[in-house]
């Protein structure tokens, strides 16, 4: 009971907030705010996969400057993804262990890279549409939360996450879409059957992000990825689903036009 106290206080208090920021905020803002975010994402992964920190601080260094270079070429900051870790095993190569810390790093620094940087790209295309996909991934992980609890009998993936159950998946399918729906109906962004096929696309892709992260912890021996936010665990606990999301979501308005 406690931890769910501290769930619903947090999102309370931190969700008002972010809303005005993306509804109402500057785009440098939203920028750095991405920027930050992800830094401390991939501490998260690090302090999770346990590659070194020398490692560590080169990747950082890479994942800000592909987020600067991204502006102008995103292949040259995907690139630079790439570069900066491998020149770090010119000095510190060890055989026994350098394929297992350089795609550590690797899939750490793409998975939040791509993420981060498609969500400001939303941002930058319609405020509106960013928050469509925030309701969408927000109800369906909070229907998928309280479904699972209430409702919950059969397992969903049990070798992957042990307490999620199918009534919890399709009661976030549900709750997303309807979120969708309703986002939509205020801002007026798509013609309805498109609001109704982005909802239920977005609340059925979301559960894979969390489940993907669920298997790194799993794989690295971990609960949460981090502590920063009380009832939820570390950043990375509550932005999976949306950093696996994004990118699917921008390549879809890119398209739409």
């Amino acid at each position: 009971m406690k931890n769910l106290v501290l769930r619903v206080l947090t999102a309370l208090f931190l969700l008002p907030p972010l809303v005005y920021l993306i509804w109402r905020g500057p785009l440098w803002m939203l920028f750095g705010l991405s920027l930050l975010l992800g830094g401390h994402a991939f501490r998260e992964w690090w302090e999770m996969c346990r590659f070194p920190r020398g490692l560590f601080f080169i990747s950082c260094g890479a994942y800000f400057g592909a987020f600067f270079l991204a502006s102008k070429t995103l292949p040259g900051a995907l690139w630079l993804l790439v570069a900066l870790p491998s020149f770090y095993f010119l000095v510190y190569f060890r055989k026994e262990d350098f394929l297992r810390h350089f795609t550590q790093a690797l899939s750490g620094l793409f998975y939040l890279f791509l993420g981060f940087w498609a969500l400001f790209l939303i941002a930058s295309k319609g405020r509106g549409d960013l928050l469509f996909l925030l309701a969408v991934v927000i109800l369906e992980d909070t229907g998928a939360y309280f479904g699972g609890r209430l409702l919950g009998r059969n397992p969903f993936f049990p070798r992957i996450s042990p307490k999620k159950t199918r009534e919890g998946f399709l009661l976030g399918l549900i709750s997303g879409t309807l979120g969708g729906l309703a986002v939509n109906r205020w801002l007026g962004l798509y013609p309805w059957p498109l609001a109704l096929f982005l909802g239920l696309a977005l609340s059925l892709l979301s559960p894979a992000g969390d489940l993907l992260e669920s298997m790194v912890k799993r794989s690295c021996g971990v609960k949460d990825s981090g502590r920063i936010l009380p009832g939820h665990g570390g950043l990375l606990d509550r932005v999976d689903a949306l950093l696996f999301v994004a990118p699917f979501f921008y390549a879809f308005l890119e398209v739409w036009g």
